[in-house]
């Protein structure tokens, strides 16, 4: 174990690389060598600590490597942030090889806009505006499954439509 002690806000570790392509560099690795490796491996992990109110050590927050498959040839990875949350550890977001998760009741705000290709998936939506980008395309909204769109009112163009029918 190597110990850097700073008494100042600067760099407590500077690592400068004067190579001048447009390779990335410097380099820093974090590499587990595990006889075994396998899927659900942590890899490694960068911590973020403090102390709390109270003079006692608290980690923070942490980013981690992880293996997903260590099949090879289909090797799939995950980073992981995790957070302090309520004084508990928590892993607030997984970034995978195909999807970005927000977990354990992490929300996702914005401030500004939003752009999606592709479809979205909602189990639980709260927010009462939908706005076209104004490209002309049209704006579907199509169930997944064999349920159907229900809207209980409907305003165009200043027009109110109140659906009152109850067989849904």
């Amino acid at each position: 174990t190597a110990t850097i002690t700073n008494t100042s806000t600067d760099d407590s570790l500077l690592i400068t690389s004067t190579e001048d392509s447009n390779s990335a560099a410097p380099v820093l690795t974090l590499k587990r060598n595990s006889g075994s490796p396998a899927d659900a491996d942590y890899l490694g992990r960068i911590k973020f600590k403090g102390e709390n109110d109270a003079d006692q050590e608290v980690q923070y927050g942490s980013i981690s490597g992880k293996i997903l498959d260590a099949s090879d040839g289909s090797e799939d990875g995950a980073i992981e942030f995790n957070v302090k949350k309520a004084g508990s550890n928590n892993i607030a977001a997984r970034l995978n090889s195909d999807e970005f998760k927000l977990l354990n009741g992490t929300t996702l705000d914005v401030d500004g806009a939003v752009t999606i290709s592709g479809s979205v998936t909602s189990t639980s939506l709260t927010t009462n505006t939908i706005t076209s980008n104004g490209s002309n395309a049209d704006l579907s909204i199509q169930p997944s499954g064999t349920g159907d769109v229900l809207i209980s009112a409907l305003r165009i163009n200043g027009t109110t439509i109140d659906s009152s029918d109850s067989s849904k």
